[in-house]
């Protein structure tokens, strides 16, 4: 179960990967388990195209870190549709 639905949908399109903390950790701390998110390289580059999508369309220019691929990224279609529909 979900504590967010987007996070199940983003780790369902493979943009986010989870993991559950070591239970040993939580019992003693004497609170409920905490699962951990992190963002995938395919993620990653995914919400950089949405993000060029959304400065494209206000006309804004990209923010510095946002304006160039990682070093052995793959390059996508940069209006390519993301799962469920397209951005903006």
């Amino acid at each position: 179960m979900y504590g967010h639905p987007i996070l199940a949908r983003l780790e369902q399109v493979g943009w986010v990967d989870s993991t559950w903390e070591d239970p040993t950790v939580h019992e003693e701390a004497g609170r409920p388990r905490r699962r951990f998110y992190r963002i995938t390289k395919d993620g990653a580059e995914q919400a950089r195209l949405a993000l060029a999508r959304a400065c494209r369309a206000r006309r804004q220019p990209l923010p510095g870190w946002a304006a160039t691929r990682p070093v052995g990224a793959v390059a996508a279609e940069d209006d390519a549709e993301l799962p469920g529909g397209p951005v903006g």
